[in-house]
């Protein structure tokens, strides 16, 4: 097959930077599923192995590609993550060729952390015994809701039972660095009902917590309900409540917030999601995988059959570009470090003071209690992570 690397290389998707010594995250976003959950909005597509296979050729072309790319190549990988859809779709072997490809195009740093997202029904002795040869060293297992109630509600596939025999697979496995997605916001939930969820979760000592606020996106089940009036979410303020709920819990439970959304065992943050929050470079492969490198966003086309022509095709796969300013990296740079609770560098918000009318923003949060400063740094409070989405967009 003619791939047509060798032309594609010259146009490079990403602004190259003059000068870079960072290192570079890694972002595979895998689209198949069984089936898709009454909430999802990610791009997938159902699993069947004529797909995959097609699909595992085309990603191997992309990082061919990529790892083509000397400002890339050059910089070392610290984080590699495979999200979806279903990244455990794939078989262990095919998995496991995949890491390898990524070790031939690019260099892995020696603690380089890779991450796995699972679904629990997914997950056999053997796969992740696979998983760990393979160099994973960190699981992610998106379990929602222990109420076997909610998680049809959610149009989840597996079953409280199926969830837990999952995540004891994970232990048993030996994986010391694993992660539970949960949701409140459920349709129906109540206080006593997220707090069973968050004491279960908790006693299967996860390294790393995610609680998610549900969020009911265009084009999904929940979308087409609410539209229709069979679907009442859940108050603004009613969801306050949840969310303080999960901070108090958690805290007791010897976990510390470090996020917004995330909660973490001592030395087991994210590193990859951290990325995000302080506007590091991320590649990201796959149809609809986002990257941002050297100031420049760009996204992949989000569909299957188009990604995988383009590329066999000798194009990339991007289908959407911008070039951000410098000042839109400043503002954007602020925005998503304050999701963190360390809060940003006080040099990161003097850069952007300049603008007076970013700068009474800024005042008026302060003023308002949304923020708190130090001579160092500056952070979100309380009240400002309650409404970090609205102190998101008077900054930007």
């Amino acid at each position: 097959m003619n791939t047509g690397v060798e032309n594609v290389r010259k146009s490079s998707p990403h602004r190259e930077a003059s000068t870079c010594d960072s290192d570079v995250g890694l972002y595979f976003h895998v689209p198949f599923c069984v089936k898709r959950c009454h909430f999802c909005a990610f791009y997938l597509v159902m699993q069947e192995g004529k797909r995959i296979e097609r699909f595992l050729g085309a990603l191997e072309i992309e990082l061919r590609l990529y790892g083509g790319q000397p400002d890339l190549a050059d910089r070392g990988v610290s984080t590699v993550y495979f999200g979806g859809g279903t990244p455990t779709a794939l078989s262990p072997i095919q998995l496991s060729s995949v890491l390898t490809r990524v070790a031939r195009s690019f260099s892995l740093t020696h603690d380089c952390e890779v991450t796995v997202e699972a679904t629990p029904e997914s997950l056999t002795a053997k796969y992740l015994d696979a998983l760990l040869e393979a160099g994973v060293t960190r699981l992610s297992m998106g379990i929602q809701t222990f109420d076997q109630e909610e998680r049809i509600r959610l149009g989840l596939s597996s079953t409280i039972e199926e969830a837990m025999v999952g995540i004891r697979l994970v232990k048993t496995a030996g994986f010391t660095n694993f992660n539970v997605d949960v949701m409140y916001g459920i349709p129906g939930q109540s206080l006593s009902s997220w707090g069973r969820t968050l004491r279960l979760a908790c006693e299967w000592e996860p390294t790393h917590l995610s609680c998610y606020a549900l969020s009911v996106e265009e084009g999904t089940r929940f979308d087409s309900a609410f539209r229709r009036g069979e679907l009442v979410l859940m108050e603004s303020d009613r969801e306050r409540e949840f969310q303080l709920h999960a901070t108090g819990q958690l805290e007791v439970a010897g976990f510390c917030q470090y996020e917004i959304s995330n909660w973490s065992k001592p030395g087991f943050q994210c590193r990859h999601n951290r990325r995000y929050w302080q506007g590091q470079d991320v590649v990201g492969l796959g149809p609809s995988a986002q990257s941002y490198v050297s100031g420049c966003r760009f996204g992949n086309v989000a569909n299957l059959e188009h990604y995988c022509r383009r590329l066999e095709g000798g194009e990339w796969a991007v289908d959407e570009r911008e070039s951000l300013s410098i000042v839109q990296q400043e503002r954007e740079r602020v925005v998503f470090g304050l999701r963190l609770l360390v809060g940003v560098p006080m040099d990161w918000i003097t850069k952007n003071t300049y603008d007076h009318a970013w700068a009474a923003s800024f005042a008026s949060l302060l003023e308002e209690g949304y923020l708190m400063q130090t001579p160092e740094h500056v952070a979100l409070t309380v009240k400002g992570r309650q409404f970090a989405d609205t102190v998101g967009r008077q900054l930007l």
